[in-house]
């Protein structure tokens, strides 16, 4: 599958109050529902699965819909877009009923990026513990500072589980370099919110923190402000 291209599509003002109609998923029925956005509210597209991608809307919101990534994307910067145009449908694409799709092999290992039952996501394999790391699915909705982002995963009660951490500088690596099949990142490079903390300290005044633009590893002071992705 292609992936989305790390610098989001800047929407034209001429585009005015266009909408785009798709199949979000509907946890409740295990189908999909059809909804339209404001394609002004729509920030950029990312991928999912093979068969499904997501709308990352302006407000941070990540919403799952029923259609490749290169459809999705191709629609909502096609220039003849058209708002009286049919709700997209994973089945003019593929044949199939628009349902998420399930895994050919129930035992088959996870690979980075997929979602767990419970909601979350797989990272990846934790380099400190050898064992296999799971992730949120999107930042905690402030940044902040480092004790703060501490204390805010002790406190964490997300998914069923309660023992969520910040991750280590290696385990904060292991997200960087898998950023694109787990998604929901700040890829701008922008400080603090492209900016994340790990849980590994430099000293008494400092901890090591990770730009998800290029990857960069920096010791950034306790009192600045970065982004959290807990792990367990």
């Amino acid at each position: 599958m292609t992936q989305p291209s790390p610098i989001a599509k800047e929407l034209s003002s001429s585009h005015g109050e266009r909408l785009i109609r798709v199949l979000i998923a509907n946890p409740k029925s295990k189908g999909f529902n059809p909804t339209t956005f404001p394609e002004t509210e729509i920030e950029r597209v990312m991928g999912i699965s093979e068969d499904r991608s997501a709308l990352v809307l302006r407000s941070g919101a990540e919403i799952p819909v029923a259609l490749p990534y290169e459809e999705l994307e191709q629609k909502i910067y096609e220039r003849d877009f058209r708002t009286d145009g049919p709700v997209l449908d994973l089945r003019n694409v593929t044949g199939e009923a628009a349902k998420p799709k399930a895994p050919a092999n129930t035992n088959q290992a996870p690979t980075p990026g997929d979602k767990m039952p419970d909601g979350t996501v797989f990272a990846g394999i934790s380099p400190d513990t050898n064992k296999p790391m799971y992730t949120t699915p999107a930042d905690a909705s402030l940044t902040m500072k480092f004790n703060e982002a501490q204390e805010y995963a002790t406190k964490l009660d997300a998914h069923g589980h309660k023992d969520w951490h910040v991750p280590t500088k290696a385990e904060l690596n292991v997200l960087f370099n898998n950023r694109a099949a787990i998604g929901g990142f700040d890829i701008s490079g922008s400080n603090p919110a492209g900016w994340y903390w790990s849980a590994s300290p430099y000293y008494d005044w400092n901890a090591w923190g990770q730009q998800f633009s290029d990857g960069y590893q920096y010791i950034n002071p306790k009192v600045n402000h970065s982004a959290v992705r807990c792990v367990r």
